[in-house]
């Protein structure tokens, strides 16, 4: 990596999206299959109240498995296909968009690094022209069907490991640019040489000033 090359992270939901995606994937996932739906939904209201207060990375592999478990990958795929078409046609922040066009053609490195999963996390990243991925991996068995999460969520403490286990990436943060609306997030922005709030939730609003970080409203 050039010396003067800059690095540049975003996050993706409500970063570079105007919402969280992953609830939006696995709902869909119903409408484009065209079953399961009542007995689906009563079982994520039911998961959805642990929520706020559980772990976030059990019910989310368990919101996963109640939707999508033991779907055959060229279904899944398929359907992950049409869902990046969806996201592109009216779910991305233009002026994000715009924002990454300029990291783009100033010659930045730029890396997606999302807690959303990699089966539409990275077909979307190819059509931003985006080659350097990080998100939360599915897991797949023998068969080819799909049961749960592979390894840790990619958020937090996580997201910066991954970030910062990326070659040629720099120890201390320098020269990293980093945009995220996340909490969770905090990590990433800390560490970052500049790290952007993104249209902040409330939590992280509160942490903008003492942790000098700029705030961007796209």
């Amino acid at each position: 990596m050039s010396q003067s090359q800059r690095i540049v992270v975003f996050d993706l939901d409500v970063t570079l999206t105007r919402y969280d995606t992953f609830l939006p994937f696995v709902i869909g996932y119903l409408r484009y299959q065209r079953k399961r739906r009542s007995l689906s939904l009563w079982r994520l209201a039911t998961l959805l109240k642990f929520w706020r207060w559980g772990n976030r990375t059990w019910v989310k592999t368990q919101v996963l498995r109640a939707f999508i478990g033991g779907q055959p990958r060229e279904r899944v795929e398929a359907w992950a296909d049409r869902f990046v078409e969806e996201l592109l046609e009216d779910a991305m922040r233009d002026q994000g968009l715009d924002q990454l066009r300029r990291h783009q053609q100033e010659g930045a490195r730029v890396v997606l690094a999302s807690a959303s999963f990699d089966i539409y996390v990275a077909r979307l990243a190819k059509r931003l022209d985006i080659e350097e991925v990080l998100a939360t991996r599915a897991a797949w068995n023998a068969r080819g069907r799909l049961v749960g999460m592979d390894g840790e969520n990619c958020r937090d403490d996580e997201k910066l490991r991954r970030v910062k286990a990326m070659d040629d990436m720099p120890a201390d943060g320098r020269g990293v640019t980093a945009y995220s609306d996340s909490h969770a997030d905090l990590p990433l922005l800390s560490w970052a040489e500049n790290g952007v709030a993104v249209c902040p939730s409330k939590r992280l609003f509160h942490q903008v000033g003492g942790l000098g970080l700029e705030v961007a409203r796209w």
